[in-house]
C-alpha cells in the first residue's frame, strides 16, 4: 500500500472514529437529563470563542505524567514530556493541542506543542484528540536540548537528572459538542513536576 493511501485510510478512519464517539456521547448526555437553559453564552474580549457560562462545564483536567532527559551524545539531550488529559464530563471533549513551556529555576529549557488547533470543520482531524467521558489520554512529546556556553550547567543537571523540580506553564485548546451549542476555547495552565 502506498504511503498517500495509508494516510488516507487513517484519515477516514479517524474521522470516523470522532464522529461515532461525539454521536454516541451526544445520545449518551441527552437520554437521560431533563431539559435545562444551559446558561448564557458569553464573547471572550480575548478570544473569538464562545464559552459558556454553565457551572456544569469542566474543561479538560491538564497534569504531567513525567519528565524525563536521555543524553544522545556530549552535547544534545532528548526531555521528553507526557500530560495527563482527564475529561471530568459525561460528553467527549475534542483536545485540539497543548502549548508549552518548560522552565527550570525560571529559565526555559524547552517548548513544544502537541496536536494541532482547529481553525475550521473541513480542516484535518489527525492531530487532534477526543477524551471520552470520565476518560483520559496521555500525550507525549520529546524535545532536543543542545549544550552551549550559556547553558552547561543546567545541560549537565538536566542530562544527570538533578533537577528537583520543573514548572510547565502553556495553554491548551479544546472544543466541546455536548449539546446543539458548541463550546469551547483556550485555557492556560501552570504545573509544578514532581
Amino acid at each position: 500500500m502506498t504511503k498517500r493511501k495509508t494516510i488516507y485510510i487513517s484519515s477516514a478512519v479517524a474521522i470516523a472514529v470522532v464522529a461515532g464517539i461525539t454521536y454516541w456521547g451526544f445520545a449518551y448526555y441527552n437520554e437521560g437529563v431533563d431539559r435545562q437553559d444551559p446558561g448564557p453564552a458569553v464573547q471572550s474580549p480575548a478570544s473569538s470563542e464562545i464559552q459558556s457560562v454553565d457551572r456544569n462545564d469542566n474543561p479538560i483536567v491538564i497534569s504531567i505524567k513525567n519528565i524525563t532527559v536521555e543524553p544522545t551524545d556530549s552535547s544534545h539531550s532528548n526531555l521528553q514530556i507526557a500530560f495527563d488529559a482527564h475529561n471530568p464530563n459525561r460528553g467527549t471533549i475534542i483536545l485540539e493541542s497543548i502549548q508549552y513551556k518548560v522552565l527550570v529555576n525560571n529559565s526555559e529549557v524547552a517548548s513544544g506543542e502537541i496536536g494541532e488547533r482547529l481553525e475550521g470543520f473541513l480542516e484535518s482531524q489527525d492531530n487532534v484528540f477526543p477524551v471520552i467521558g470520565s476518560g483520559n489520554v496521555t500525550l507525549k512529546d520529546t524535545d532536543l536540548l543542545a549544550r552551549n556556553s550559556e547553558n552547561s550547567d543546567l545541560w549537565n543537571r538536566l542530562s544527570m537528572n538533578q533537577i528537583d523540580s520543573y514548572q510547565v506553564n502553556g495553554t491548551y485548546s479544546f472544543s466541546q459538542t455536548s449539546t446543539l451549542q458548541a463550546s469551547g476555547g483556550d485555557r492556560p495552565f501552570t504545573l509544578n513536576f514532581p
